[in-house]
């Protein structure tokens, strides 16, 4: 029982402590998205998205906001709040992650490591440093959706796809996740419930209010790999954002249905999804690589953990003692 409490509980109280010792310095966008969460809690909520470089989703607004909410209630800080309600988080997403890797085998000390190391690399903290926790969140959820799909839950697949989109949109791209449900129909039924679940959570604000966050533009950086073939500066809008989604969606789909009879695929589909996103974004900010470093040491946890590795290391204890017999 104190081993199953460790699990979950030393992640948490770790990533807590940091959230509340460590200074996080220039916190980004967080003062941004607060300002946005103050209105969405407001007689005004209808028009949250008029600003259209408001480009986060409604749940990490409700986040935020509601840990505003608190730090007035008790006199804290907003971004202590913040940062120990993401820290704290962000480290049982990890830990529901992990233990469908390695709770199977048993092994609760290696689920305790596997849970301290996104502390330990700062990847909970920096989900709270510049207000972005969804890059963190969002392929978390992704993989839980995945094994949900797996185990022919359809709509709790979708339902948690649904949710990473409630952070940032980007989240949709989730839906490669649903190629590990065992039949066509539940991977429609998955991608229906995600669907029908976003379009929940935007609409009342484009029927009530404005969203205009589809009107925004970025400019191509000259740091990206678009910046070797596009002019410095060109805009680049959402039509642009939707083809480069469907290439994300590619190659998460083409991993996914060659790795479906195999774990991995759970967290080595989503890892494609990011690098694509990644590689053909056309601005480079440094909370990008947070969604590849948290797929990265997940497929580390696996694949230590998984039992073609462990079998492979104990044919390798046993040759030197067979050469001996002979």
């Amino acid at each position: 029982m104190k081993a199953r409490v460790a699990v979950w509980l030393l992640p948490v109280l770790a990533a807590s402590a940091i959230a509340l010792v460590v200074s996080p310095g220039d916190t980004g966008d967080l003062a941004y998205f607060v300002h946005g969460a103050e209105r969405l809690f407001s007689g005004d909520w209808a028009s949250t998205y008029a600003d259209p470089s408001l480009q986060v989703g409604p749940l990490q607004l409700l986040l935020f906001g509601g840990a505003d909410l608190l730090a007035d209630a008790v006199g804290a800080s907003t971004a202590r709040v913040i940062a120990v309600a993401v820290g704290a988080g962000t480290a049982v997403l990890f830990v529901s992650a992990a233990r469908r890797f390695v709770a199977e085998r048993g092994d609760r000390l290696v689920l305790v490591a596997a849970g301290l190391a996104p502390v330990a690399l700062g990847l909970t903290f920096d989900a709270f440093r510049d207000g972005h926790p969804a890059q963190v969140v969002v392929p978390l959820l992704w993989v839980l959706a995945g094994f949900e799909a797996r185990a022919g839950r359809a709509w709790r697949a979708g339902l948690l796809v649904g949710v990473s989109a409630g952070f940032e949109l980007w989240g949709l791209l989730g839906v490669v996740v649903v190629v590990a449900a065992p039949r066509m129909t539940q991977r429609v039924r998955a991608v229906a419930v995600t669907a029908a679940f976003t379009a929940a959570l935007f609409s009342p604000f484009a029927v009530f209010g404005e969203l205009r966050m589809f009107e925004y533009r970025w400019q191509v950086n000259g740091d990206t790999l678009l910046g070797l073939f596009v002019e410095h500066g060109t805009a680049f809008g959402w039509q642009l954002r939707a083809l480069q989604g469907l290439a994300a969606v590619g190659a998460g789909l083409a991993v996914a249905w060659a790795l479906r009879r195999s774990v991995a695929a759970l967290w080595a589909a989503p890892l494609a999804v990011v690098t694509v996103r990644l590689a053909l974004d056309p601005v480079r900010y440094p909370w990008y690589w947070l969604a590849l470093e948290t797929l990265v040491l997940l497929g580390a946890v696996q694949l230590a953990t998984s039992g073609a590795l462990q079998a492979f290391m104990a044919r390798k204890r046993h040759r030197p003692a067979v050469a001996a017999d002979r």
